[in-house]
């Protein structure tokens, strides 16, 4: 009997979390021996645990996954496998590496394939040497990176604030948005603003990999979503605040499609 691959999950969204888990869970010869959702805190588990491959998102809430790796101590070296929505520039920079990617959203079959590469690296690869080629591929993606074009979403919006000027919101700061009138209002915790826009032109420039809309007048942060509840007639996200966001219906069938994608 083979030995049980041991597994860190590292993205920053608890359903997709939530997902690989359930993946993982019709494998054999595989074990999660942590979860992180963040870069430092990603860092802390490799440390703690030592895993044998590390399953990891690239755009994280406090870095990338390219950070996460820069940071590896060269003792430890674990297989990377990248869980990524990348444009087909990074991708092709992962296939000319012993390190591999599982396309979001992932297929079971994918996943497992690149299991099976990791667990063969594992068997034959010398440590020090894999490190060495680990800092060579992180080179040579961020070259990549740097040579495609620029995202096509918007980092910050500068919102006009009466008469006094304009104030800064980054993107990274916002947790959900709402249509108000001729507005959105966009809430960063206990803060709210008002820019002149539609919700349908905004979504546009929010990255769909970390925004979801649930209603015709709501998008929200996909990270801070810790449940989908029904509540009555009705469907509600819950947020890490402990706010309740109403799910629009024609939005609730989209969702559950997502949510029981790889349900068995």
């Amino acid at each position: 009997m083979r030995a049980a691959v041991r597994i860190l999950l590292v993205d920053d969204e608890p359903l997709a979390l939530r997902r690989l888990e359930q993946l993982l869970g019709g494998m054999r010869d595989v074990a999660i021996c942590g979860f992180a959702t963040g870069c430092d805190e990603a860092i802390k588990a490799t440390l703690r645990e030592r895993p044998d491959v590390v399953l990891l998102d690239i755009r994280m809430r406090d870095g990338s996954g390219f950070d996460y790796l820069a940071q590896l101590p060269d003792d430890i070296a674990p297989a990377i496998i990248f869980v990524t929505a990348f444009d087909s520039h990074a991708v092709e920079a992962f296939t000319h590496n012993a390190l591999d990617y599982v396309l979001k959203p992932i297929e079971v079959g994918r996943l497992g394939v690149a299991l099976d590469r990791a667990r063969r690296a594992l068997q034959d690869r010398d440590a020090a040497k894999t490190t060495d080629e680990l800092h060579e591929i992180i080179a040579n993606l961020r070259e990549k990176i740097r040579e495609d074009a620029a995202s096509p979403f918007e980092s910050e919006f500068w919102i006009r604030k009466n008469v006094t000027g304009f104030v800064r919101v980054p993107v990274a700061d916002i947790r959900w948005v709402a249509a108000d009138d001729d507005y959105v209002r966009i809430w960063t915790g206990e803060k709210s603003y008002l820019l002149r826009s539609t919700l349908s032109d905004l979504q546009a420039k929010l990255d769909p990999d970390v925004f979801i809309r649930i209603h015709r007048s709501t998008i929200v942060r996909r990270s801070i979503v810790t449940e989908f509840k029904r509540d009555g007639d009705g469907m509600f996200a819950c947020l890490t605040g402990g706010e309740k966001l109403r799910v629009g219906r024609v939005y609730a069938k989209s969702l559950r499609a997502e949510l029981t994608r790889f349900e068995r």
